[in-house]
């Protein structure tokens, strides 16, 4: 009997979890999430609306959808054939639509394992984009940055999230066992924290010197690292009910960020790179 990968985890979670995805993730915290997502990533949008997009890690579709229906020509890409169905079936409601649909026949899907993106051209996406933490959970990190850097355009640009070290260390603080904070510490490995403990999956964090230094081995220019967030209003969410301040901490994000060492604080480090000549 063949031994699964560590992988086959991940993606019998996502395939569970997959019609409920979008509303796991419906509320005021995430809309302020996805808004430093988006004020990040838009900087990097191609000016050609011919400009090949691949979204990696595409999950429903929620980034993928957005540039798509901007007129880009997108793939997505993903592990989960789940994932994709639901991509499917909002690309098949946009089909129907008068103004949507010359868009939708521009969407490509393919189930692939990110770190052979076996599926993909060479040489060929303008901007890639790989969030919801695709680094981290695909098993590989340095094996997806390489297959990353051999689809996209030289002179093109990968966005990516990963999570950070530095943001794990209170987790294992409080479970009160040394050594595995010492192993978590040398080796940014843990797991996806599942309520199910059967559907646990590696995760593999960086800090934000080491992910900018294997991007740069990937063969990479670092262009900017942003953290999601600096601000820890996850813990206390009455913030949420007070008007205006999604605005408010956008702005206070934004001024934080200034110091590039203020990214360390967050949960999860997205960065822009470049590839090289």
């Amino acid at each position: 009997m063949g031994h699964k990968h560590p992988s086959d985890k991940s993606r019998a979670y996502h395939n569970r979890v997959a019609a409920v995805y979008d509303n796991i993730y419906d509320d005021p915290f995430w809309d302020f999430h996805d808004q430093l997502t988006w004020d990040h990533l838009k900087t990097f949008v191609p000016e050609s609306p011919d400009a090949a997009i691949l979204d990696l890690g595409c999950g429903t579709g929620k980034w993928g959808l957005k540039l798509l229906k901007a007129g880009f020509p997108t793939s997505f890409v993903d592990h989960s054939p789940k994932m994709l169905e639901m991509v499917e079936r909002k690309l098949e409601i946009w089909a129907k639509t008068a103004d949507l649909s010359s868009k939708a026949a521009r969407a490509t899907l393919q189930v692939d394992d990110a770190k052979m993106l076996q599926s993909l051209p060479p040489n060929h996406f303008s901007l890639a984009i790989a969030l919801g933490d695709v680094v981290s959970i695909c098993g590989d990190a340095s094996a997806c940055l390489s297959a990353l850097h051999r689809v996209v355009k030289t002179g093109g640009v990968l966005v990516f999230t990963v999570d950070n070290l530095l943001a794990g260390l209170d987790h294992f603080v409080s479970s009160g066992k040394l050594d595995d904070l010492d192993d978590f510490v040398r080796s940014g490995k843990t797991h996806w924290l599942t309520a199910d403990e059967h559907e646990q999956f590696a995760l593999r964090m960086f800090t934000p010197q080491q992910i900018e230094h294997l991007a740069a081995k990937s063969g990479f220019t670092m262009i900017s690292i942003i953290g999601k967030t600096i601000l820890p209003v996850r813990r206390n969410r009455k913030f949420f009910q007070e008007g205006g301040a999604i605005k408010q901490m956008l702005a206070m994000e934004a001024l934080l960020a200034r110091d590039p060492v203020a990214a360390g604080r967050a949960a999860h480090l997205q960065l822009a790179v470049r590839k090289r000549a």
